[in-house]
């Protein structure tokens, strides 16, 4: 039966009110955005500079290299910038979704939205979807990512609750529907590049499934079983092939990178994936799992919480003999942040009224949903501990797949943020649905959250509120500090009780209004605009203190971008091939967080979270050794350093760079990846060239080392993924380039005829080139990146099939949307 224009906008106006809500949310918090300025975030300063050369390139070509050479000697630019001209129905998606909206506003719209949608999916009240999506958007932990620049991550968590809610429709039998969204929402999570995320997700989908399977099982429903998790894994193969390209050129990548290991680990395990102390790298201390719920109970961010007027250990610094004050602030010691992560922006704040809703779901609702979250969300916490809980996280790092990848175990607390916010939702609706009859289990819920209360006031009481490095600083140095850090532990102290007073105070609020609502004192539109009001400005009034007006700039010029100095425009002045060292941060930065250098020159620094490992080697045993790496140097091109005098900046010209490629006199074999580090230490570069004794079989027969003679070799096209010599020799020789070794994709031509190429000095390329005049051209053509091409438009293809028929089914599966009366 048709329904009347009446039945239309009674059904609709939720939904428009929600879309409304979440505009006029975006707008509000992210005005300056809508008045043209832009946020100044640190990881995308440093993404704009890795990303210049390529953008340059584009200007110039039409499309973006794959390879770029400006930083770490050249390596693949993947995951620096990248496109694809593929079909892809997801993106068409998504910029429905975003409606276009500047950034950042368009992540937190876009977040508030897949949490509707799912809410809705999950049959709840739509005004109570409209409450926890704008609780789940901006859960602190959103807005302190964006301050920094890891918008991918938030992307990616936006669209979370779309791939969750995909599988729900497809386990609750509404196939076309379900197997539609979970393509769509599967898509659109990957598309957002961020794997760890997409990981997290996975981990979610496994256990509810599990959930679901058992709950069929006991009903004895093998049909739906049997449909319904096939369907689901294909629907999930699509949906990540639809990003095949990047999917592709990540997994031949992440191979190559520190993710993959390093050949001169003594662990086993640290050759094949990060190592233990790398992957947990900032963990959680378990008491921390708490700022959930209480923000600041370990200090809230490493930036300054309190006014310098409020500050006990500013006082107590300013009162500080001037060496020991200096000595404090050089080693960043005034931070009130003392977690378990050593350093953060800001804490993974889920809201006090989400937290306390989501505790009394555990007791008022049934069965369906509750204990695959509630067990989804122990396992978060136990891995967000990481180190701090060796013995498990140990084994998951060397049997669960793939988890040795990443890093940073804290991450993982997106997971109960999320979850949190569902249990959180289907809790409101029970209450609002059924308030009679979970009076006596709601007290039940008041007990645990009291209880929870109870042990954050033992720990303010028992905890030192200090740090590892507090410690380490005191017994190094001499009493005059003592004072100062007396100080900063009463900062601290306060602002644990601060935040415990206010996560109470809106728990008890929230609490009294669900309470007179069960009593039958107030209506329920009352009780969902009271608590909607009360959620929304408990997170708002943490967000607000790490991502507000101060962190946007005006558009005039866009943050990151550089203007060259007089030390920049001395070196420019140079139009040949070479590279650039920056000394003047020390090199320890220059070659872990230096891709500013990069904005204008070739460096063998630069900063990425996915740099070569044979790369990350040569810096950990060679380059951070500075000035005790000279060969390394002159191998690496390396034409002018950059140091910092007295008198301000100076360049010094390095006469020892041996240029874009040199013939070697010698060829030296070491029998490992360890010998061959060692011998460049010594090696003269210019002369010989270090191999690996594996490939002295190949290489034996072909390489005749020669005299110098007149023998030339000279670069003669520069185009990133392509690289022209010509040489002249007079009998057989061996030819070093100047190249990082990447075997994914580069080949090696001499006269058009293949040629193989050697790794050489660990981390170059060496070819042998026969006697007389040759053209040698290096080309980049990864597979994984053209072979991606046609599996994503495949994908795509078969996308919009499922799209269209879903629709076509729409009468007899569509999707029922159920709106609970006010």
């Amino acid at each position: 039966m048709l329904m009347t224009k009446k039945e239309w906008f009674h059904r609709l106006l939720p939904h428009a009110l929600a879309v409304s809500i979440f505009l006029l949310a975006a707008f509000a918090y992210c005005r300056p955005a809508f008045n043209h300025q832009v946020l100044v975030q640190e990881d995308i300063t440093q993404w704009k500079a890795m990303a210049q050369s390529s953008f340059v390139y584009k200007a110039q070509h039409g499309h973006f290299p794959l390879w770029t050479e400006s930083m770490f000697g050249g390596m693949p630019a993947y995951l620096i910038a990248m496109e694809a001209h593929t079909f892809s129905p997801h993106s068409i998606v998504y910029d429905i979704l975003t409606l276009h909206l500047p950034a950042p506003a368009n992540f937190f719209f876009l977040a508030c939205i897949c949490l509707y949608f799912l809410t809705q999916v999950l049959r709840v009240h739509p005004y109570i979807g409209i409450v926890t999506g704008l609780a789940y958007a901006y859960a602190t932990y959103n807005p302190v990512i964006i301050s920094v620049g890891h918008e991918t991550k938030m992307q990616a968590i936006a669209m979370l609750p779309a791939f969750i809610a995909g599988l729900m429709l497809l386990y609750d039998k509404r196939y076309a529907w379900g197997a539609t969204m979970t393509v769509l929402g599967t898509a659109l999570v990957v598309s957002a590049n961020h794997m760890q995320i997409f990981y997290y997700g996975l981990i979610i989908a496994a256990v509810m499934t599990i959930g679901y399977a058992l709950r069929w099982i006991m009903q004895k429903d093998w049909r739906h079983l049997l449909i319904a998790l096939p369907l689901a894994a294909g629907c999930w193969v699509i949906g990540i092939l639809s990003n095949a390209v990047s999917i592709f050129t990540t997994n031949d990548l992440s191979k190559a990178t520190i993710r993959g290991g390093s050949e001169l680990a003594d662990d086993p395990s640290a050759q094949k994936g990060l190592s233990t102390d790398y992957a947990f790298s900032y963990s959680l201390y378990p008491n921390e799992s708490f700022v959930l719920m209480v923000p600041k109970i370990y200090g809230g961010s490493s930036g300054q919480e309190l006014s310098e007027d409020k500050s006990k250990a500013v006082a107590a610094l300013h009162q500080l003999p001037q060496a020991t004050a200096a000595q404090i602030q050089q080693n960043d010691l005034l931070t009130w942040y003392w977690g378990g992560i050593g350093n953060t922006a800001g804490p993974a704040y889920a809201g006090a009224v989400i937290c306390f809703f989501a505790l009394i779901g555990m007791f008022i609702l049934d069965n369906k949903h509750k204990w695959w979250i509630a067990a989804t969300c122990i396992l978060a916490l136990l891995m967000s501990w990481g180190g701090y809980l060796p013995g498990f996280n140990g084994l998951l790092l060397k049997y669960l797949p793939l988890y040795n990848k990443f890093r940073a175990p804290s991450v993982i607390l997106v997971v109960p943020v999320f979850l949190l916010t569902v249990l959180a939702a289907l809790t409101l609706h029970r209450i609002l649905t059924e308030p009679r009859i979970i009076v006596k289990k709601y007290g039940q819920g008041l007990l645990l959250t009291a209880a929870i209360f109870i042990v954050l006031l033992a720990f303010y009481f028992r905890l030192d509120y200090t740090t590892w490095y507090d410690r380490h600083f005191l017994q190094q140095t001499d009493d005059q500090a003592k004072p100062f850090f007396a100080a900063l532990r009463e900062d601290r102290r306060s602002l644990f009780l601060h935040s415990l007073l206010r996560s109470f105070l809106f728990i008890a609020a929230a609490a009294a209004l669900a309470a007179l609502y069960m009593r039958g004192k107030i209506r329920s539109w009352l009780l969902l605009a009271t608590i909607g009001v009360l959620a929304y400005i408990d997170i708002m009034g943490i967000d607000l203190q790490y991502l507000n007006s101060s962190n946007y700039k005006p558009k005039t010029t866009s943050p990151g971008d550089q203007v060259a100095s007089a030390t920049d425009s001395l070196i420019l002045k140079d139009t040949g091939y070479y590279r650039v060292f920056d000394l003047r941060y020390g090199p320890e930065y220059t070659l872990t967080y230096g891709a500013a250098t990069a904005w204008f020159h070739r460096t063998i620094g630069g900063y990425n979270a996915a740099k070569l490992s044979i790369y990350q080697d040569l810096i950990s045993h060679q380059l951070e050794k500075y000035p005790n790496c000279r060969p390394v140097i002159d191998m690496l091109n390396t034409r002018y350093l950059i140091q910092r005098g007295p008198n301000g900046d100076t360049v010094v010209r390095n006469e020892g760079a041996l240029g874009p490629a040199w013939f070697v006199r010698g060829i030296v074999y070491a029998p490992g990846a360890k010998a061959v580090m060692e011998g460049l230490t010594t090696l003269n570069v210019k002369d010989s060239a270090i191999l690996f004794a594996a490939d002295s079989v190949q290489a034996g027969q072909i390489i005749n080392a020669g005299t110098a003679g007149a023998d030339s070799i000279r670069l003669t096209l520069n185009n990133n993924d392509e690289m022209v010599y010509e040489s002249s020799t007079a009998a057989r020789r061996f030819a070093v380039f100047s190249e990082v070794y990447y075997r994914n994709g580069w080949k090696a031509y001499i006269d058009g005829k293949e040629a193989p190429i050697f790794r050489t000095n660990y981390v170059l390329r060496g070819v042998s080139i026969p006697q007389g005049r040759h053209t040698i051209r290096f080309d980049f053509h990864p597979r994984s990146f053209y072979l991606g091409g046609i599996v994503q438009n495949i994908a795509g293809i078969l996308t919009l099939i499922i799209i269209l028929l879903a629709l076509r089914w729409r009468r007899r599966t569509g999707l029922k949307i159920v709106v609970a009366p006010a």
